[in-house]
């Protein structure tokens, strides 16, 4: 018998937020402070060429300039993509949501690519007996 106000069993929530802790990669560290902020690039992709500032949107960005900078006319091509500069890469590494464990035979059975990755996997063995 649960005591008073104690569910019995586990919430959808909170199964939910456990899977997420499990499969989020939170970085510690400086390395994992820097990816989190988004690598080189940051999140945000455009820069305000008056004074820096990044704004994730042209809108936004328009926003700012019409705040910040009201008597200078607004001309988006000024405005540099921060995510092409770098390669495209914003988030790399550590502070990316996924997780670093393989699938299991039976998870990879579920799917069609999963099922040609595990005929892959038993060629590779097979190649290997041989060997």
């Amino acid at each position: 018998m649960a005591g008073k106000a104690k569910p019995k069993k586990h919430t959808a929530k909170e199964i939910a937020g456990k899977v997420a802790a499990a499969t989020t990669n939170k970085g510690g560290g400086k390395a994992g402070l820097a990816d989190r902020l988004g690598g080189a690039a940051g999140h945000a992709k455009f820069k305000c060429p008056s004074c820096g500032i990044q704004s994730p949107s042209i809108k936004s960005a328009e926003m700012h300039w019409d705040s910040k900078h009201p008597k200078l006319p607004f001309k988006p091509e000024d405005w540099s993509d921060m995510h092409a500069v770098h390669g495209g890469v914003t988030t790399q590494g550590v502070a990316v949501k996924g997780s670093s464990k393989e699938k299991t035979k039976h998870e990879l059975a579920k799917s069609q690519s999963g099922q040609q990755k595990l005929k892959e996997i038993e060629q590779q063995k097979a190649m290997a007996k041989f060997q």
